[in-house]
């Protein structure tokens, strides 16, 4: 306890954040009783606590970024893809070729000179510096970068990767070679198996399976002449193996990614050249993305990962509840489009609602054909003909609707007459509404509105704001003008009317 001093947790009440002030609790309480505790330890401990810094949202990159991001990292791959197969086959022809007092001595200089840095990953070293173009023709830093890829092209590997997969970026480092290949061309295309690691996980939990498969998932995916594809987490994973192939050998490791640059430091008789994997701070050393004609020289993984689960909408090394709760709600880029995936949801809902409880409403034409001949309309409605000439007659009526099944009411049990409100009937399945209703519908809503003006605002929305909803939908499908239709109405509907809106017809 003696050893203790303010700096051992000014650490973690400098830095603000939810965390480092957990921390900070969690001392105080496992040291409140200790009595041995340094003086300017303990002010500081049990000194007030500031609010917790406020940690800046990690927003999704925009379509177009997106788009910028994935053809800017394709353009250096590609580029780096074309130098490393010209020094491979330069190399290859030099090894092939005729004695050397048959060559031009610049071109036996640079052979010899790509030759050793392929078989032994150094160059000649003077005292002067190593090779460069002041001693003659040959540069051994380009002849270097014609076999070996620069951390930037290893980057643009990394970004493009996890735009393809939306792996983490230290699972995205850490692959290796060894893989299963299961390719079916004619099906499912080409597949391959690795195993890989999320440390976040914890050490017996770290360990998963990925398969990276040749379906290309971009509609942008850039041209492929080349034969090589850019477009699927299969291909960049190839291409990824055959750049690094060379300098895999010289770390002797079995590591995906790996780069070589060259130590000036050692004065020895060689030059060597330092060769190690990727590691995971390599976006850093990427030459950037233009947007927008703005050279862009950041890049965040943490929003690339982000924007492939905006994209796909499905788990990638998670469960279903952490990409719904931790990235997809969170994110404010997709705020926008959540607010109108929910928004038409509940559309259709509502559609779907006013559609299973809509009141079938007759117009002129079906009770004209009806009373020539009521069989096919009885048959539509599913009752008989001696029940549509009821409720043509009027003899089903319930004030603003007429009812074909008191007895099967949605609001009463099944066998035993209907209790409900008659304000019900307009958005009752047994509910059916034709011409003759319109006046006493359009005076319904004339008085319901009328009421508004004499109950508080709440009351009368509970009341009957469901009920001028309903007569709206039914005027509307029969085009009736309110104004005009309710002066058809007779002193008799308006009792009934005024009785109903007062509670008179409910059954208490």
């Amino acid at each position: 306890m003696s050893d203790l001093r303010p700096a051992h947790i000014a650490t973690f009440r400098l830095r603000g954040t939810s965390y480092s002030l957990n921390v900070v609790h969690a001392v105080r309480i496992t040291l409140r009783a200790n009595e041995s505790l340094p003086g300017p330890f303990r002010e500081l401990l049990y000194s007030p606590l500031g609010h917790v810094a406020a940690s800046p949202s990690v927003a999704s990159y925009t379509d177009s970024e997106f788009r910028a991001i994935r053809r800017a990292a394709r353009t250096e791959i590609r580029a780096a893809l074309s130098r490393i197969r010209a020094g491979e086959a330069e190399l290859a022809a030099w090894l092939t070729a005729p004695a050397p007092v048959q060559i031009n001595p610049d071109v036996a200089k640079r052979g010899a000179l790509l030759e050793q840095i392929a078989n032994e990953g150094s160059v000649p070293h003077r005292e002067r510096g190593p090779h460069s173009q002041q001693e003659g023709s040959t540069d051994a830093g380009s002849l270097i970068r014609s076999l070996f890829p620069s951390s930037s092209e290893l980057a643009a590997l990394v970004v493009l990767l996890q735009c393809l997969t939306g792996q983490n970026l230290s699972t995205l480092c850490n692959l290796t070679t060894e893989y299963l290949r299961a390719d079916d061309q004619e099906k499912e295309g080409e597949v391959l198996l690795t195993r890989a690691q999320k440390p976040r996980r914890g050490r017996y939990a770290a360990e998963m399976d990925l398969s990276f498969t040749s379906v290309p998932v971009w509609l942008d995916a850039g041209n492929n002449t080349e034969g090589d594809d850019y477009a699927s987490p299969f291909g960049v994973y190839i291409i990824a193996e055959e750049l690094c192939r060379r300098a895999r050998t010289f770390t002797a490791t079995n590591m995906l990614l790996c780069w070589a640059y060259g130590d000036r430091r050692i004065k020895n008789t060689t030059e060597r050249i330092i060769f190690r994997p990727i590691a995971s701070d390599c976006l850093r050393r990427w030459h950037g993305w233009t947007h927008d004609g703005k050279l862009q020289s950041t890049i965040d993984s943490r929003r690339l990962r982000r924007t492939f689960l905006q994209h796909h909408q499905r788990p990638v090394a998670q469960t279903v509840e952490t990409l719904a709760h931790t990235y997809l709600s969170k994110d404010p880029a997709a705020l926008s489009i959540n607010q109108e995936v929910v928004g038409s949801a509940l559309a259709e809902e509502v559609t779907r609602i006013r559609a299973a409880t809509a009141v079938h409403v007759l117009n002129d034409d079906d009770v004209r054909a009806a009373s020539n001949n009521p069989k096919p309309l009885a048959e539509q409605l599913g009752i008989s003909a001696e029940r549509l000439t009821d409720l043509l007659a009027g003899r089903l009526d319930t004030i603003a609707a007429a009812c074909i099944d008191h007895e099967h009411s949605p609001h009463s049990p099944d066998g035993t007459p209907c209790t409900a409100s008659f304000l019900l009937c307009l958005a009752c399945p047994n509910a059916r509404s034709e011409p003759r209703h319109v006046p006493v519908q359009a005076l319904l809503k004339q008085r319901i509105e009328a009421r508004r003006l004499e109950l508080p605002a709440k009351q009368w929305e509970r009341q009957f704001g469901v009920a001028e909803e309903r007569l709206d939908d039914l005027l509307g499908a029969q085009h009736a003008d309110v104004n005009a239709m309710a002066a058809q109405a007779t002193d008799k509907d308006l009792q009934m009317i005024e009785a109903l809106l007062d509670g008179k017809y409910d059954l208490r």
